[in-house]
């Protein structure tokens, strides 16, 4: 890292704040001096002089505003730049009036901010400087010119050749100016109280795609919005009625994307209000980050409330399971008893017909009012219809168990088709109403390192979105007619490959390109977050290394094709 010359003083009670601001700017490379309150930093400043003082509004013994104040009447052109988290929206104004060049509000996430701020408040006190130095030195050639003009008329020429030089050393000034706005990374403009465009910067021309003769004059609500008007939250008509600054955050895809728009009134020399300096700032990576920060929070909660489901879920099948070992032992009980008892009702049939008439009959009125001809029939279509059902229930407690059992946080070898059977099986009752299911699951597939848990949630959501799909098509009278859902597997070159097709309502264009975005969804309030798909994406992509795409024509249907890598790591 190169060594900065400039001297920092930083002025704030709170030591923490004061040595991580005093550490981080350090390893900038400046050169760092601290006070813990306004008196120690006044009179550090006297004695030090250091060319930035990076101070707090609210601070013992002498307070910040005061510091300003004393600092700005004494040294005009050394820049005090406000860092606070206390001040109201009047101190700044007060603070920016007597003499600050910059506020910035704590906490700061992002210290790379105040960075830029230091150096850009560096960077004008340095113009500044070359300003006024060139001013003087003007000053004194034309002062020069004129005495020698007096004294000597013949000198006339040779004068008006050194004028030359000074204004092109003016007009160098004014590039140099002029070069330094435009190398700012924020977009720059002077609008007037017209709303027309004065000024612009390199970066805005830039991200607008215009020259600066195509805007200038132009109103700016046309060019940075493509309205007639200026919007209803524009900070520069409220400065036109207040006079004061004001500061949005607005999202114009012109401006490329979100953006926090600064404006600050500017005079002439007389007091009369010219207009308003714009300040935009792109804030994309802002606000990406706190999407981020709520997307990992959301997943949080989402996985806690499968933790938890899923631990009811095990209870549950293990509650079931055991009257289910009941039932099923007592329905193999009846079924020998079924046989015996037939075996018994066939010898006595037997022994009817070989005995006396008149006890014959008797066997055989019995066995008609018991009906026994029926129940011989019915009895065993009975005994075989609840063993099957014993056995559907024991399928459906395997399922949970096996789809609720805590999963390992590491990938370990699993067979896909199982998630797939698992799954299917423990959402039965969210499309068993509304399709079919049908599946082709190759039986040769080899084993891939899967999180099962969370595949197991992967292929959940699409089954879902696909039981809704088809809800949505078929409407609140489906009239008896179901849709069909259909789930292959299959090895390929690139590893393994998985199709859940629906024959739903399927999507537009514009609600593919947005589907796995966090928190989009095309459901009514209440009915959807967003996330389903979103954490699908994120863990095929992101934990599996996979690949997820979406097929879907409207009124067709949609699939969802997810390829799974062979190995651990690898690559789609």
């Amino acid at each position: 890292m190169s060594k900065n010359e400039e001297t920092i003083l930083i002025a704030e009670d709170d030591p923490l704040v004061r040595k991580t601001t005093a550490h981080y700017l350090a390893k900038k490379g400046f050169i760092i001096l601290e006070a813990g309150n306004g008196d120690d930093a006044l009179q550090l400043f006297r004695e030090k002089k250091p060319d930035i003082l990076l101070t707090d509004l609210r601070m013992p013994k002498l307070d910040g505003m005061q510091l300003i104040q004393t600092v700005t009447e004494e040294y005009p052109h050394i820049p005090v730049i406000i860092f606070s988290g206390m001040g109201t929206m009047s101190d700044v104004i007060e603070a920016l009036r007597a003499g600050a060049w910059d506020y910035l509000t704590k906490p700061i996430t992002n210290l790379d901010i105040l960075v830029h701020s230091i150096n850009k408040a560096l960077e004008r006190a340095k113009l500044l400087r070359q300003e006024k130095l060139y001013q003087e030195k003007l000053e004194q050639e034309v002062n020069k010119r004129t005495i020698e003009l007096q004294q000597q008329n013949r000198q006339l020429e040779q004068e008006i050749q050194e004028r030359k030089v000074q204004e092109a050393l003016v007009l160098h000034a004014k590039q140099e100016w002029e070069r330094t706005i435009d190398a700012m990374p924020d977009m720059v403009a002077i609008i007037d109280v017209e709303h027309s465009i004065v000024r612009m910067n390199k970066t805005m021309l830039d991200q607008l795609g215009k020259s600066y003769d195509e805007l200038l004059n132009t109103k700016c609500f046309l060019c940075a919005h493509g309205s007639e008007e200026a919007p209803e939250y524009c900070p520069h008509s409220k400065l036109l009625q207040d006079s004061r600054p004001h500061r949005t955050e607005i999202y114009e895809e012109r401006l490329g994307g979100h953006c926090e728009v600064i404006v600050t009134p500017y005079y002439d020399p007389d007091g009369t209000l010219l207009g308003s300096v714009h300040i935009a700032r792109n804030i994309n990576a802002q606000k990406k980050a706190a999407l981020e920060k709520e997307k990992l929070q959301s997943q949080l909660l989402h996985a806690q409330k499968l933790e938890s489901v899923g631990q009811l879920a095990a209870g549950i099948a293990h509650e079931i399971n055991t009257p289910t070992q009941f039932i099923g032992t007592n329905i193999a009980f009846l079924d020998e008893a079924d046989q015996d008892i037939s075996d018994f009702m066939t010898q006595i049939q037997e022994i009817a017909k070989k005995a006396p008439q008149e006890i014959a009959a008797e066997i055989n009125k019995a066995l008609e009012e018991m009906d026994w001809a029926y129940l011989s029939k019915e009895i065993p279509l009975a005994i075989k219809q609840s063993f099957d059902g014993v056995k559907r229930v024991r399928s459906i407690v395997l399922a949970m168990k096996e789809f609720s059992h805590p999963g390992n946080k590491n990938k370990n070898p699993m067979n896909l088709n199982q998630i797939i059977n698992t799954t299917v099986t423990v959402a039965r009752n969210e499309w068993k109403y509304v399709a079919d299911m049908e599946m082709d699951l190759d039986p040769e597939l080899p084993e891939i390192p899967l999180l099962a848990d969370e595949m197991s949630q992967v292929v959940l959501n699409m089954l879902v979105n696909a039981a809704h799909a088809i809800g949505e098509k078929l409407g609140d009278d489906p009239a008896g007619d179901k849709g069909k859902i259909s789930i292959t597997t299959k090895k390929n070159k690139n590893g393994i490959e998985m199709r859940i097709h629906d024959t739903g309502a399927g999507m537009p264009n514009h609600v593919q390109l947005r589907i796995f975005d966090p928190f989009y969804t095309t459901k009514k309030v209440g009915k959807g977050t967003g996330q389903g798909l979103a954490i699908s994406h994120d863990v095929i992509v992101d934990k599996h290394q996979g690949t997820i795409e979406v097929k879907s024509v409207l009124g067709e249907g949609t699939t969802f094709i997810i390829q799974l890598p062979l190995k651990d790591g690898e690559e789609q």
